[in-house]
């Protein structure tokens, strides 16, 4: 059997609770091989982000190019591009590479509320590079931003996911139509998280309780990466997004206090013996 894999085009985050760290780590988890095209070096830890340094966008494309030309992975996760030119460069390279499944998680801003693509980026990740997306896996306020929605109540989330997906996979090969996969974290409910998957002119609803736990950093890549990883393996869409959406609801409750902020899930909480004694 040929060995899925799976490239991860992001940040790097130092702390290793985010970026390219848990996408590999994610992918590794789940039994495929990842490869990574850094975007950016972070300056964070587990209380916030303290700088970006971005990667030359001729860096980064030849980083894409060479993987793609080279070991052809099944699929494409897109985190943290940081600016307008990457954001280019990126969409330059995958113009060529129309068969492999895009996966991109629109990384905006941090927690604590640094801009993680710059302000001039958006327009051009809209324009350029979301016609060449499958799955865009949006936050709450990252999918009222793409969509140019003025509401983000639970009741507009279907109109949200529809005017995002009119902007994407223009001429694409996908087994599945555009998708998006609009996480509700950030939704009014306490209680309960619902996610929205909207493919195929369907909508797929998905709650889940809310876990007691503060450590959720890296959350968004490890959901992303799931999905991404799944469809390496073979799975459809749907299949991949539920089973990604239990690894990470894993992942969450096996978060962990680490530094002096907020903690990291963790996927690894799923390979047998991985905490001996």
């Amino acid at each position: 059997m040929k060995r899925p894999v799976a490239l991860s085009i992001a940040g790097s985050d130092p702390g290793g609770g985010a970026g390219i760290q848990q996408d590999l780590r994610v992918f590794s988890v789940l039994g495929v091989f990842g490869c990574a095209a850094v975007t950016a070096i972070t300056v964070q830890d587990t209380v916030g982000v303290r700088d970006v340094f971005s990667v030359a966008s001729s860096i980064v494309a030849s980083q894409v190019e060479l993987v793609m030309e080279d070991i052809s992975p099944q699929v494409v996760k897109i985190g943290m591009l940081s600016t307008r030119e990457n954001v280019t460069a990126v969409a330059g390279v995958l113009k060529s590479f129309k068969e492999v499944f895009v996966v991109a998680d629109p990384v905006m801003l941090s927690k604590n509320g640094r801009y993680l693509l710059e302000e001039a980026a958006v327009s051009v990740y809209i324009d350029e590079l979301l016609p060449l997306v499958d799955l865009l896996t949006p936050n709450i306020p990252e999918a009222v931003r793409i969509s140019g929605s003025s509401k983000d109540s639970p009741d507009a989330y279907q109109e949200i996911c529809l005017s995002i997906t009119r902007l994407m996979n223009t001429g694409r090969i996908s087994p599945f139509g555009p998708a998006v996969l609009l996480k509700g974290g950030h939704g009014p409910d306490i209680n309960v998280c619902t996610d929205c998957l909207y493919v195929d002119g369907k909508y797929h609803f998905y709650e889940s309780d809310r876990l007691d736990n503060p450590h959720t950093h890296g959350t968004g890549c490890a959901l992303s990466s799931a999905v991404a990883a799944f469809i390496a393996r073979g799975d459809s869409l749907i299949d991949a997004v539920e089973k990604a959406r239990d690894v990470v609801h894993q992942a969450i409750k096996a978060g962990f206090a680490l530094g002096k902020g907020i903690g990291p899930v963790d996927p690894l909480v799923l390979l047998p013996n991985t905490y001996p004694g």
